[in-house]
């Protein structure tokens, strides 16, 4: 049971150094990093760390979404995301949440798929 905590704690933490870091390569897409959290699964799986996986990439994608549309919110000074509300028709902090949400599913499944490829392929092998 320790060795499965430790394990989620590793996790959780290189989660949250590699799905920013993804994030900030030019001249891809939004939602690139969502392939580097699906390598990050396959390589813990070979690793044969124990880790939950879709509750931590959820909780780390939250993590890092909330904190990147606060430091935006900073920034720009509360206009984008109340203007956005507007246009959804949704209080600004809705947003917020909104988006942690989503990104937290994205990085959620997408090492949980990680993880279940490396199983599925040792189990038929």
């Amino acid at each position: 049971m320790k060795k499965n905590r430790l394990d989620n704690i590793k996790a959780f933490g290189c989660l949250l150094l590699l799905v920013p870091l993804a994030m900030m390569i030019n001249g891809i897409p939004w939602w690139s990093f969502v392939i580097a959290v699906t390598l990050f699964g396959t390589i813990i799986t070979i690793c044969k760390w124990k880790v939950a996986a879709f509750s931590i990439g959820f909780l780390a994608g939250l993590v890092v979404w909330i904190g990147t549309n606060l430091y935006y919110h900073m920034i720009f000074g509360g206009t984008v995301f109340e203007k956005l509300g507007q246009v959804l028709f949704i209080p600004g902090f809705v947003v917020f949440l909104l988006s942690g949400v989503i990104g937290g599913l994205l990085t959620g499944l997408a090492l949980y798929t990680g993880q279940s490829v490396v199983k599925r392929i040792g189990e038929e092998i």
